[in-house]
């Protein structure tokens, strides 16, 4: 049987979803090489969705072809989405221990830039060093108590109308944020614009090529559609990077996994299939004492273990890449391939 074209596959789903594509072209590599990948039911209560997936062959890169706009993306930022982000411990210190690690390895003071900095946990976390804090959070709200927390120069506003003059900042960092944003390379092209030469920007996003993403699909947490628009693979990410200018000095996958979280997506999703549950499950509801005790366990046991052998072979669910400006390009090589925690 002859392989069909791109178009072809996509004339033939669009008669059975009633789905039309708009992309012609992968937003990273700009190769032709698309693929329908998948199709995901919505989880929120307006019943949005399904969301079609695309992937490039070329380097991996998935996304959101069916992206809602701006003005509609506010209502999935609701008071869910940041009870969320606050059961994630975005407040809490020990939260950017690991990150801080990572940037104290190639800088240990100057002007740092968080994209997308929520409330400013990091940036508290660094409040009492030798650091001058800056920030970038499309709320208004959040950005105000990120001023009160940091006592940190924040913009309130979206990356693409923040400005800041060429070659001020020693430290960018960009945590769970990149796969929200429309157009990541030209976020790329501004925080090269906006680095000292040497200067680094560290990256930490879900990674699409992960064991967790393939085995559970459309039910893994990481998709988190249509919040996310962006899903990154190792190739992808440093494609975007090496189009902008950078250099990669760091490409890992750090242990941790989301086999919790998934598990809860599939088996909700099977109780509403089955008709059991009409609406989809709060992820965010504290559990009971009982189930605290087996979910300490298993993180403690088996997903402890998972997250280490995924990590080791490069296949755990997060992404951790530093890049870095180069100050002299016809003497730094570039770097390849993907490194082991």
């Amino acid at each position: 049987m002859s392989t069909l074209t791109f178009k072809e596959q996509v004339d033939m789903m669009s008669r059975v979803n009633g789905s039309s594509f708009r992309s012609s072209a992968c937003p990273c590599c700009h190769e032709s090489k698309l693929q329908p990948w998948m199709k995901v039911e919505g989880r929120f209560p307006d019943e949005s969705g399904p969301y079609d997936l695309l992937r490039c062959s070329s380097c991996q890169h998935t996304w959101l072809d069916n992206q809602p706009t701006a003005e509609e993306m506010s209502y999935y930022y609701g008071p869910q989405y940041h009870k969320v982000v606050g059961h994630a411990g975005e407040t809490s210190p020990k939260r950017w221990q690991r990150q801080l690690r990572v940037i104290l390895k190639y800088k240990s003071e100057g002007n740092i830039l968080d994209i997308g900095c929520s409330s400013g946990g990091f940036l508290a976390s660094l409040k009492e060093g030798p650091w001058k804090l800056y920030g970038i959070e499309p709320s208004l709200p959040t950005a105000e108590r990120a001023r009160a927390i940091t006592g940190g120069d924040i913009f309130a506003g979206d990356v693409a109308d923040a400005y800041f003059p060429e070659d001020s900042f020693d430290v960018i960092t960009c945590s769970d944020v990149m796969e929200h944003l429309y157009d990541p390379q030209e976020v790329f092209r501004r925080v090269y614009s906006w680095l000292k030469p040497g200067g680094i920007f560290y990256i930490f996003v879900p990674n699409i090529m992960s064991w967790e993403a393939r085995i559970f699909r459309s039910h893994w947490f990481g998709l988190d559609l249509p919040r996310h628009l962006h899903h990154y693979s190792a190739s992808s990410l440093s494609r975007f990077a090496d189009t902008a200018g950078f250099r990669k000095v760091r490409m890992v996958t750090p242990p941790g996994c989301y086999l919790e979280e998934s598990t809860f997506i599939l088996l909700d999703a099977l109780a509403r299939r089955s008709g059991f549950r009409q609406t989809a499950m709060d992820l965010t509801i504290e559990p009971g004492i009982v189930w605290k005790v087996v979910r300490k366990g298993l993180r403690l046991s088996v997903e402890a273990l998972y997250g280490k052998v995924a990590s080791y072979c490069g296949a755990a669910p997060s992404l951790q890449a530093v890049f870095q400006k180069i100050s002299c390009p016809e003497s730094t090589p570039t770097l390849h391939g993907l490194a082991r925690s």
